[in-house]
């Protein structure tokens, strides 16, 4: 049921445990859960790397802005 996706909280419930630590116990992703998260974290970071900003120059000659305080 945790490889189709039910959440951890549901899956205690459904199985009577009273701690959350005793019913991760029992999880065991299998190959397949695993190679997925490999490959949705390698996506999530690819569309990162091609969204990301590149650096930045900015110009020195650029005049200096002053504030003024109006009343």
């Amino acid at each position: 049921m945790a490889d189709a996706g039910v959440p951890p909280h549901v899956l205690r419930k459904i199985a009577g445990h009273g701690s959350l630590t005793t019913t991760q116990r029992y999880l065991h992703p299998n190959l397949r859960s695993i190679e997925l998260a490999g490959e949705a974290l390698s996506a999530h970071l690819a569309a990162g790397l091609q969204n990301a900003p590149g650096p930045q120059v900015v110009p020195r000659d650029e005049p200096k802005r002053h504030l003024r305080i109006v009343k």
